[in-house]
Order: C-alpha cells, then structure tokens, then sequence
C-alpha cells in the first residue's frame, strides 16, 4: 500500500512541478492544459490510482471500526451488566476464577460455532483464571436451536453437557431430530431420561428465564458474552478478549493493593 501511495504521490508532484516551474521554463499552462496534464496521468495509470483509492478507503474503514469497537468496550467498562448464574448453567474452569465468562449462545449460529472456539481458546490461555458459564439464547429464526438448547441441556442432567454441546457445534448447520438423539445414544445417555428431560417444563422454564435476561440486558444477538460484566457482542478473536481479560485483572491487582 505504501509503495502504490508513493507512485501515486510521484505521479501527482510532477504535475505540481510543471505547475510551480512553468514560469522558469517560459512555459505558460492554462486551466484546459492543466486539466489535460491530469487527464492523461489517470488515463495512463488507472489501475494504480483505483487500487490505491480502494486500499485507501478500506484502511479508513478499518480504522473507524476499530475506534468504533473501542469506544463501545470502553462503555462497556463504564456500565458493566450484572447477571444471574443459576446452580442449573453449565459451567466449565475453576469455580474460584477471579473471571467469569458468561456466554449467550445459539447452537445453530455459525459465529457461535466460532465463538466456542474462541473460548476454548481462552481457556487454554488462563487455564486457571477464567471460568465460563453457559446460557442459551435460541433465536426464533433458528428452528432447530430451541431443540437442540433442550437437548443440550437433557444431556447436562447426566453429566454430559460439554460433550453434547461439542458435537451441536460441530453439526451446526444441519442439526434436525436424528442428530439430536444420535448423540445422546453415542455418548451413552439414558435415553428415556433424555427423552423425559429435554421434553421438561423444568428445562423449557430455564431456557426462557435466559432468553429474558438476554432481552434485559439487550444482548439480543449471538453470541454474546458478559466478562466480569463487560458485555462482548460478537464472535471476536481469542485476542480481542485477552485485552479484556488482562485489563480486568490488572484492575483488580491494583484494586488489592
């Protein structure tokens, strides 16, 4: 990109130069001269002037994007949510962790897949200071997800959730009823407690007790995430919550000192 700008830039300062030295060379350009001097610059180098245009306004965008996403997590920190965790969510990490991650989920959102990565990927990062609880938020244009939060959380009645809610993820895009009772098989569930729980007025209560707090919060896309009470909305990079997370703790060492 620099290198096409510094072209760009060449290309235009030998216009500037005809201009300033015109009158040292006895050279007289009048408005229409001029403007054919520049006409014939972009009609010789069109390319380079619309990829250098075109990298350009991407930079500016990205730039925006970034402060935009900087402002928003810095009113993230100002107002941080407060949330209820029932002894019912599954949770994975050391129940002591100085942070809690709160996920909002959709087993058949694609960004969720990635946002369970993600998190796996936090995980390996603070192996003992990040502890994540899961809560379903399965949105009505997803047919499948409200199954499959019900199935999810059936297999979470016999101590299988994670392994359940790995397979849902990996099978996002084409989950239906034989998957569903597939896994719980090849996991080895019992099936009529499965088939009992996930079709339970207790398991359909939970779930929309967390789409109402999802909705309280504002948190009305997935995923989402509340860090210690700093909302994340979207499935950013393992990165982009290392920033949080190492942010959080750093406040809370100078807060103990």
């Amino acid at each position: 990109m620099k290198k096409m700008l510094m072209r760009l830039i060449s290309l235009l300062g030998i216009i500037i130069f005809l201009l300033t030295t015109a009158s040292a060379c006895a050279l007289r350009l009048s408005e229409k001269e001029v403007k054919v001097i520049v006409r014939d610059v972009i009609k010789e180098n069109p390319k380079l002037i619309h990829d250098t245009a075109v990298k350009y306004a991407r930079e500016q965008k990205k730039k925006q994007q970034e402060e935009k996403q900087k402002r928003a997590l810095e009113e993230s920190f100002k107002n941080r949510i407060e949330d209820d965790i029932s002894d019912n969510c599954p949770s994975k990490g050391p129940a002591g962790a100085p942070i809690t991650i709160i996920e909002y989920t959709d087993f058949q959102c694609h960004y969720c897949a990635k946002g369970a990565k993600t998190l796996d990927l936090v995980m390996q990062r603070y192996p003992d200071k990040v502890r994540v609880v899961f809560k379903n938020n399965p949105l009505s244009f997803h047919k499948q997800a409200l199954p499959a939060a019900k199935a999810a959380l059936a297999a979470d009645r016999q101590g299988k959730f994670w392994e359940y809610h790995d397979l849902l993820f990996k099978n996002s895009s084409k989950l239906n009823e034989e998957l569903f009772t597939g896994f719980a098989r090849d996991l080895g569930l019992d099936m009529e407690r499965f088939e009992k729980d996930r079709n339970s007025k207790q398991i359909a209560t939970q779930i929309q007790s967390e789409q109402a707090h999802a909705a309280k919060h504002k948190l009305t896309g997935t995923p989402a995430f509340l860090v210690n009470g700093v909302a994340i909305k979207g499935a950013y990079p393992a990165e982009y919550f290392a920033r949080v997370i190492d942010r959080l703790l750093k406040d809370d060492e100078a807060a103990n000192q």
